[in-house]
């Protein structure tokens, strides 16, 4: 199929979706084929089009699975975190392109719309689970796997930090949507994560997203490993059976162990500790590289897999990292279109409630066919 023909047909399909009287109605096979075969030219065959049990797509973006030693200087052999579901290790994860717009309370992922905002974690949650088998949140392991990748290839994605333009280049801005939130996929190439039209865009900036499986418990660092927040008895509650704490050998403990690490305010910064500190400040922010441990406190390889930890403390990530260690938090990441220089693809905030309905929170589903479902 020409470029120009699959265009027609994509442009003719949404037009009729987002302009006609029922935005929910399932597409045609003819209008799907066209889409896919679009998107899966222009992209090479690293994006593609997947359909939900209601019959209505999402654009998506394949991540291949690799190991901790790609993406970290001193990382083992291990398959990153990032490509588990169900306990078992997975070839591939699609994510969606785009931050995701809702129809009847579902999550898509689709160009040049205005992405939902202003939802609470739970609503996120309902919003990609109710797709169908396969689909979710994506996973905050996802976005560390995505961001270590990145910093790697020497390439951290620009974006939606100040406003409809990027608050170190000026010269970059996308197309305004509803408010200062830009329409998903609007910015150049370098809002994407690779520097290129495949890629996954507005990682950073434009809004916060929710991500899966992290949560902050009084401070304690508190995790759902391999992929069990696929599982379809996971509610990731606050008092789901599946969070782990983390200990400084590596070890997956139950929440609460006496040695489970945490993060406190550290005067200026974050201070990450096994202690139980009274009398501290709640709530604290630095740049992510600044993050500092205890004196003599072993590092383990899991959190600098999860960027809970920079490898390097002397910089070349972005992004700030904010804490509350009082009650639960769960993450937003990327920071929004005000977060100014806070803003970067390693940004990530811990400070509100799965309630909490924040104005600047979004989301991305993912999706996950399992081997035995392939």
């Amino acid at each position: 199929m020409e470029k120009r023909e699959a265009y027609t047909g994509v442009n003719r399909r949404l037009e009729e979706v987002f302009s006609g009287e029922n935005p929910g109605k399932p597409w045609s096979q003819e209008h799907l084929q066209d889409f896919r075969a679009a998107v899966e030219i222009l992209s090479g065959g690293s994006n593609t089009v997947l359909v939900d049990e209601w019959g209505l797509p999402s654009v998506m973006v394949k991540i291949s699975a690799f190991r901790n030693s790609d993406v970290l200087k001193e990382g083992t052999d291990i398959v990153h975190p990032a490509f588990y579901a169900g306990g078992e290790a997975q070839e591939e994860i699609y994510v969606s392109k785009f931050q995701n717009i809702l129809i009847d309370g579902r999550g898509y992922s689709l160009p040049l719309r205005s992405p939902a905002y202003g939802m609470n974690f739970e609503q996120a949650v309902q919003a990609c689970r109710s797709k169908g088998a396969g689909w979710n949140l994506s996973p905050f392991a996802l976005r560390a796997a995505i961001a270590l990748e990145a910093k790697k290839r020497g390439f951290l994605p620009h974006g939606n930090s100040d406003n409809c333009v990027d608050f170190f280049n000026r010269e970059e801005h996308g197309q305004p949507g509803e408010g200062n939130v830009v329409r998903t996929g609007s910015g150049p190439v370098t809002w994407s994560h690779n520097n290129s039209r495949d890629g996954i865009y507005d990682l950073t900036g434009n809004l916060n997203e929710w991500d899966a499986g992290l949560r902050l418990s009084g401070g304690e660092i508190q995790i759902i490993p391999e992929g069990l927040w696929m599982e379809e008895d996971c509610t990731m509650g606050e008092d789901c059976r599946y969070w782990r704490s983390i200990t400084p050998e590596g070890k997956l403990t139950e929440p609460g162990a006496p040695d489970a690490l945490r993060y406190i305010s550290g005067g200026e910064g974050i201070l990450l500790t096994t202690r139980r500190d009274s009398g501290r400040e709640t709530t604290g922010n630095c740049a992510f590289h600044k993050i500092r441990a205890e004196a003599g406190l072993r590092i383990p390889e899991l959190l600098y897999s999860l960027m809970l930890y920079p490898e390097e403390t002397e910089g070349g990530y972005d992004g700030w990292r904010w804490i509350r260690s009082e009650g639960e938090c769960l993450p937003l990441c990327g920071g929004g279109y005000r977060a100014l220089d806070h803003a970067g693809i390693f940004f990530v905030g811990m400070t509100y409630p799965r309630t909490h309905r924040y104005d600047l929170a979004g989301f991305r589903s993912v999706y996950i066919a399992r081997k035995n479902e392939r």
